[in-house]
């Protein structure tokens, strides 16, 4: 099970390192098209960067909740972030949200989920 988690954990950053480079290496090979269709204007560079960063930081805080909430209800983390990183327009964050809602979390209020206490310490112990 441990090596299984791994190796996804290693999927999922070599893929990431694939896609970041790829994009790179289409934007300077982009660059000076771009720079023939806007003229000596350097803004686009700024308006792309812009656009670029603001995009990478929805896919880190959308990945940060999966992996938190994946991780809390058992589910398999890295698998969840690799699927809804790189299934395209939301569609994997809505797979995961489908998946979320059929899974269920143990609380100590549902019946048969008794807190017992502990004749030592007298701590609660949770089933």
């Amino acid at each position: 099970m441990n090596n299984r988690i791994v190796l996804e954990k290693w999927i999922f950053w070599v893929l990431t390192a694939v896609v970041v480079l790829g994009f790179g290496a289409f934007f300077i090979a982009m660059a000076p098209s771009m720079y023939e269709v806007f003229g000596d204007g350097y803004g686009w560079i700024f308006v792309i960067a812009g656009l670029t960063l603001l995009y990478i930081a929805l896919n880190v805080l959308i990945a940060v909740f999966i992996y938190r909430d994946a991780s809390r209800r058992k589910m398999n983390p890295w698998l969840w972030m690799l699927a809804v990183i790189y299934i395209p327009n939301f569609i994997g964050l809505l797979l995961y949200l489908f998946a979320r809602r059929r899974q269920h979390i143990p609380a100590a209020a549902d019946p048969g989920n008794n807190p017992v206490q502990c004749p030592h310490c007298g701590n609660l112990i949770h089933p």
